[in-house]
């Protein structure tokens, strides 16, 4: 499930490459231009593959239990955002929702019903060409209600905070953009650790509106939650579609 991460970091790194032709801005200029902003209002995300496995240690006397969702169930998935860029600058800020669970019919029987809500900001500079370092931070809650064997239900709704690393990748065009990036979070601080990876196609037929797609995947491993013990690991990725304002 995670090679999906890695295959986003290769399309990023491939893509990343400037043609031999075009003259790239030296890092160290600082553009005296306005900012130029992006708005996406609505993107509806998609994920088409998504895995989510629970562990609960023993406790009181139970022997705790594990297991994975062999049915997923998708009930919807959007996000938005705001981009802001100027010169060797990059401003973003994006927010997310997402409803999925499943279920695993054989023993160890479970059911899973999962919300995710984050919020991040991050600030990139670039470094090279159309590559941006990136550092920043995310708001996750895990909204989750568990079923898993002989267990008492588990539900809680666990938030914490998450440092943010990366790196991205930028080409904008008069009616084409291109956009990729990767980030790693949590370290243990918030979640035990999270993975994110993108890219997207932005098209501009005029020029303050656009439509933008690509594909967007998420790995998610927590152990800081409320109440009992509870490990939820999670992978999710497939096609993102959206609309895009620009300013």
């Amino acid at each position: 499930m995670k090679s999906c991460l890695v295959v986003l970091i290769a399309l990023s790194a491939v893509a990343a490459a400037p043609p031999a032709a075009e003259a790239q801005t030296p890092p160290s200029v600082v553009s005296t231009r306005q900012w130029d902003i992006t708005v996406y209002p609505l993107f509806v995300w998609i994920p088409l593959f998504f895995d989510i496995d629970i562990v609960v240690p023993p406790d009181d006397g139970d022997s705790g239990g594990a297991g994975d969702i062999l049915d997923g169930r998708f009930d919807g998935a959007f996000l938005g955002g705001v981009t802001a860029a100027n010169g060797p600058w990059r401003i973003e800020g994006f927010g997310v929702w997402a409803a999925l669970g499943g279920d695993r019919l054989e023993l160890p029987f479970l059911t899973v019903d999962l919300d995710i809500i984050a919020f991040e900001a991050r600030v990139g500079r670039r470094v090279a060409g159309d590559i941006f370092v990136t550092g920043g931070v995310r708001r996750l809650a895990l909204n989750y209600d568990i079923v898993l064997g002989n267990l008492p239900r588990l539900e809680g709704k666990p938030g914490m905070w998450d440092p943010l690393v990366g790196v991205g990748w930028h080409r904008p065009g008069r009616s084409l953009e291109w956009h990729a990036s990767f980030e790693a979070g949590g370290f243990g601080v918030g979640s035990d650790l999270e993975l994110a990876g993108d890219i997207r196609l932005d098209w501009k037929p005029t020029t303050h509106f656009g439509l933008s797609g690509g594909y967007s995947g998420l790995y998610i491993k927590s152990s800081k939650v409320t109440g009992r013990d509870v490990s939820i690991k999670g992978t999710f990725h497939g096609p993102v579609f959206g609309l895009g304002l620009y300013f």
